[in-house]
């Protein structure tokens, strides 16, 4: 579609260009026989043979020959190079298109493995530890022995430890809540969660509940979005606040997360989990913004577009 209109475009000037000179050549000669210009500069140059004059003409015309062979070679030369350049410009775009498939897919089998290990610790550990410490509580109450009585309430504890480990693995690996309750209520507890894991920071959030719509994806990339930049901050940011924000607009899955801890240059935050943030929104052919300065915290903007295939289907 572009070459076909860069073509009109170059026929079209190609014709005004001709248009152009023939009138210029159709008006000098029209003033040349008008004013007998010829005979003019025969005779003048008669009165100067000395000077060779008369051979003029001839000379200015093999240098307009060799001018319009030079402006050729360089018209052609240049003709190649933008047809080359726009060849390495689609092929380019090719490759940034197959870059981009090959990362989605790298992340959505990523995400399906993750899928997988979660119901299968769910189904297998989840059942045995289930049943081991069904059987420490029993021991633990059956056993007139203090020792055993001991050694069974310790083993018990044990487990139920393992089972809280375990849920929380299972919960990172593939969030229950996203496929239970839809995306804003996972945010809701991912955001709750985080926080929770430091007593000095106060969360606030605005999650919009027509983020629902959003699935497939942008959902499960929207939470691992979230996710990493919430771990950063905890992590890193000795901040006090934490603002998080989810909403739809103009046809994008908008993410807003900002707190007011000490805040770092740009480069420095790049190394905080960034690149793989930048990963999943380039998967989606998101946009990622990010300011940040010393001691003024650190802000995150993603925007995911949307089409219809990530949107879920309203049930009648």
């Amino acid at each position: 579609m572009q070459s076909n209109w860069q073509q009109s475009i170059f026929s079209t000037r190609a014709t005004r260009d001709i248009t152009l000179a023939v009138a210029v050549t159709f008006l000098v000669s029209m003033a040349l026989v008008l004013f007998d210009v010829n005979e003019r500069f025969i005779a003048a140059a008669s009165r100067h043979e000395q000077w060779q004059v008369d051979e003029l003409p001839l000379v200015l015309l093999v240098a307009y020959a060799a001018l319009t062979w030079f402006s050729v070679r360089r018209w052609n030369e240049s003709r190649q190079e933008v047809a080359a350049r726009l060849e390495a410009e689609q092929k380019i775009a090719q490759l940034l298109a197959e870059n981009q498939r090959l990362l989605r897919h790298s992340l959505e089998v990523q995400e399906e493995e993750k899928r997988s290990l979660a119901r299968e610790l769910h189904d297998e550990l989840g059942q045995y530890l289930h049943a081991a410490r069904t059987e420490s509580v029993a021991l633990r109450l059956g056993s007139s022995d203090k020792f055993i009585g001991e050694r069974a309430k310790s083993i018990e504890h044990a487990l139920t430890h393992i089972q809280l480990v375990a849920r929380d693995i299972i919960s990172k690996l593939r969030p229950p809540a996203l496929d239970e309750l839809g995306l804003s209520a996972a945010l809701e507890q991912l955001v709750l969660r985080q926080c929770e894991t430091s007593v000095d920071i106060q969360c606030s959030f605005n999650i919009a509940r027509e983020v629902d719509a959003v699935g497939g994806p942008v959902a499960i990339n929207a939470y691992r979005i979230a996710q990493e930049c919430l771990t950063n901050i905890v992590r890193h940011a000795h901040a006090s606040k934490v603002n998080f924000m989810a909403r739809l607009a103009q046809n994008c899955l908008i993410l807003e997360i900002s707190d007011n801890g000490r805040g770092h240059p740009v480069p420095i935050v790049a190394g905080f989990g960034i690149a793989g943030i930048r990963e999943r929104v380039d998967s989606l052919d998101g946009k990622l913004t990010m300011h940040s300065e010393p001691e003024y915290g650190v802000f995150v903007g993603v925007s995911l577009p949307l089409n219809k295939t990530v949107l879920k289907q309203e049930v009648i």
